[in-house]
């Protein structure tokens, strides 16, 4: 129903298919009928006692006429016939196309498309980017020959089976019954193989993720495979991903294969009964047909049979359609879970407009975790006025970069209050709020674009002077004018082509562009050498003026210009001052301090001394 509602938002288009359809099985059918029509009159034109052929709408051929013109009256509608069948046939497959492909592809991709811009973070927390992927690609094709193959190939089975139940009736009802007396067992057969079917495919389409995702990774840890001399076992890895794959086409092959031979010797039980019981017909016609018990040869008996062997071939079909649709719904429930997928984080309605915030913030008794009943902050709270440096301290796994996720709204507290100008971030307008928010994440992800462009991503109306002065404050602007094409170098995938510390500055000032009220750098400066890491800080203490920034570190030079520094252990606050306060205090804040400064103290002394630094 979902799958007729799209394709009925171009009804004029389903219309035009479904009517060239039609006039193909009319066709196919005045071919039929004209081919018994010539069996009669030839079989007439040799036996004298034979019946005479029924011409078609009460038409009598000339007595002038001889058997060679009428010959060639019949082959001349039967070849014109067959010529309008193939240009419409062509126009069907031109249509159907247009419908599917450029229309109903296109259209459910970019709504799975759009769906994945809105959807939280939470759906990508579980599912895995190779699922995703091959739910836009595989799966929406797949999606789409639903309604080719099964919407649209069904209602030409139901609309050609009914014509042809009826043209049977018309020619003999007791013979149109005893024919169908096979079908329901058929009928039965086919829902019995969609039922096994289904199960196979759906496992199958969780396996097929699972390799894409082998696949996916291994390509993008390309040089961690290579650095530690594991592609043998990645290859070993991949193989039976890819063997589980091909076990599980195979069962599903062999019910196809299996129920193919079953459908098709019950459709030859038929045209036994059909030649068996019409060639009856046919002598009680010769011998007797004053009775009207019998039929004749050609336009009874022929084109019978005829329309029982398409009769089979759709119920046929009719199986074939229901194998496939086991296949195409699997893909349409994957495709229209991501659509249907609802948004939990989202703009309220009514939202409340944040068109230039003052940067304050407050997290009040805030907890959350990722899964129902798993905790990773606990009771949270802290406040951060405009303009203040808020530093965040603790060991990896402590929560730091989930507790800045909150404050853009990645993620909703399970319990407490986020609150930016002392208003609930859940009612504030989404966009509004983020525009607001400059991000730096620990992992910096470039486009394969210009550098201009990936500068720019934020805010695409920037002018080139604004680029640069954003490069400038992030000191990418002197490497980035050594590059032969400058601004408008291209960058690779993921942007490969630079070293860490690049792609990190260009990142920084994506973020700078935006000149956000409030500032977020997830460890910006854990990829940088000591020396740019400088140049970085000192250039950003303009950009900080007046704006509030929210920065994960561990560098102690950094946290001691610090408004206050916040540690965090096992998701929950354990100490919270100035750099004065907690250097003076017992805790996790003061052991890092004095590791860093014995390690500076080792290096001075090592570099005033006559030996080589190891």
């Amino acid at each position: 129903m979902r799958m007729m509602g799209l394709a009925w938002q171009y009804r004029w288009r389903c219309v035009v298919v479904l009517t060239l359809q039609i006039f193909i099985l009319m066709m196919q059918i005045g071919g039929l009928g004209l081919t018994g029509l010539g069996v009669d009159f030839f079989r007439h034109q040799v036996d004298s006692e034979a019946p005479q052929p029924r011409w078609w709408f009460g038409f009598e051929p000339p007595v002038a006429w001889n058997p060679i013109s009428l010959v060639i009256l019949i082959a001349v509608g039967i070849i014109l016939l067959a010529v309008m069948r193939a240009i419409t046939h062509y126009l069907l497959l031109i249509s159907t196309s247009d419908l599917i492909q450029r229309r109903v592809v296109v259209k459910l991709r970019q709504l799975a498309y759009e769906k994945l811009q809105r959807l939280s973070f939470h759906f990508f927390d579980a599912n895995e980017s190779g699922s995703i992927i091959n739910r836009l690609t595989r799966d929406v094709v797949e999606t789409s020959n639903f309604l080719s193959n099964v919407l649209l190939g069904l209602i030409n089975v139901l609309i050609t089976m009914t014509v042809y139940l009826i043209y049977m009736l018309n020619i003999h009802v007791t013979l149109t019954l005893a024919v169908m007396a096979i079908f329901p067992v058929l009928m039965v057969a086919t829902v019995v193989f969609m039922r096994l079917v289904r199960r196979d495919l759906r496992i199958y389409h969780k396996l097929n993720d699972t390799m894409i995702l082998t696949l996916s990774e291994n390509v993008q840890g390309m040089h961690v495979v290579k650095g530690f001399a594991r592609q043998q076992q990645q290859i070993n890895k991949f193989a039976r991903n890819n063997k589980a794959v091909k076990d599980r086409q195979r069962r599903i092959f062999f019910w196809m294969n299996l129920f193919n031979p079953i459908s098709g010797f019950m459709t030859q039980v038929s045209m036994i009964i059909v030649l068996a019981f019409g060639g009856y017909l046919v002598v009680l016609h010769d011998t007797d047909p004053a009775r009207g018990m019998g039929i004749t040869l050609g336009a009874g008996l022929f084109v019978f049979v005829g329309l029982a062997n398409q009769f089979a071939s759709q119920i046929q079909d009719l199986a074939a359609i229901g194998g496939r649709a086991q296949e195409h719904l699997e893909s349409a429930d994957r495709v229209f879970e991501i659509i249907d997928m609802p948004l939990d984080i989202n703009s309220p309605s009514p939202a409340v407009p944040l068109h230039k915030s003052r940067g304050a913030i407050t997290f009040e008794a805030v907890s959350f975790g990722y899964k129902t009943g798993e905790s990773v902050l606990h009771d949270i709270n802290f406040d951060v006025e405009p303009g203040q440096f808020l530093v965040l301290v603790g060991a990896t796994g402590c929560g730091k970069s989930t507790l800045l996720s909150l404050v853009p709204r990645f993620y909703d507290p399970s319990l407490g209050k986020v609150a930016v100008d002392g208003i609930d971030v859940r009612r504030l307008d989404l966009n509004h709020l983020r525009r607001n928010v400059g991000l730096v994440f620990q992992e910096s992800f470039l486009f394969s674009n210009t550098i201009a462009s990936n500068i720019a991503f934020g805010y695409p109306q920037a002018t080139q002077h604004q680029i640069e002065q954003a490069a400038k404050i992030a000191c990418a602007h002197d490497f980035i004018v050594e590059l032969p094409r400058g601004y408008d170098t291209i960058i690779g995938e993921r942007g490969v082509d630079l070293s860490g510390g690049q792609r990190q500055r260009l990142a920084i000032a994506r973020a700078m562009l935006l000149e956000p009220a409030i500032l977020i750098l997830d460890d910006p400066t854990a990829a940088i050498d000591p020396d740019t890491e400088h140049e970085i800080l000192t250039a950003m203490n303009n950009a900080m003026k007046d704006r509030t920034t929210l920065l994960v570190s561990h560098r102690i030079n950094t946290c001691r210009r610090a408004d206050c520094i916040l540690v965090l252990d096992k998701g929950k606050i354990v100490q919270q001052g100035t750099h004065d306060q907690l250097i003076d205090a017992k805790g996790y804040y003061r052991s890092v301090a004095l590791l860093q400064q014995a390690d500076k103290e080792t290096k001075r002394l090592l570099n005033q001394s006559d030996r080589p630094m190891i």
